[in-house]
């Protein structure tokens, strides 16, 4: 168990006691802090054809460790193929498409719909 989620419980007992302070709050406060210090934020953009999860990815692109990539493995492949695969390797959504895209297929350009996801490592 880390530092954070033993101090949660200790937080959780005391309040249950009533015996919670404000230092027993600051002090997982500080962890939270610690925690967190050090992720970064990485960025990934999945474009497919329809909003389905499941559908097969026609572009990615990723923003990770400070860097662009065009989101290729070794092979030249994408390395999702799908927007499932992705949030099963720990990826969140933070934006979906724009589903007024959808409502007039003749005045849609691009890759289809952008899904833009998360991770913090």
């Amino acid at each position: 168990m880390d530092d954070l989620t033993a101090q949660l419980k200790r937080i959780r007992k005391r309040f249950e006691d009533g015996e919670l302070t404000v230092e027993d709050i600051d002090r997982a406060l500080g962890l939270a802090r610690d925690v967190s210090g050090d992720l970064k934020q990485s960025l990934l953009y999945l474009q497919a054809p329809t909003t389905n999860p499941h559908s097969a990815v026609v572009g990615i692109s990723i923003y990770e460790d400070g860097a662009d990539s065009d989101g290729l493995d070794e092979n030249g492949e994408f390395r999702y193929r799908s927007i499932k695969e992705a949030l099963d390797d720990g990826w969140r959504i933070i934006k979906f498409p724009e589903a007024s895209l959808a409502m007039r297929e003749q005045d849609t350009y691009g890759l289809g719909y952008e899904f833009v996801l998360e991770r913090w490592r």
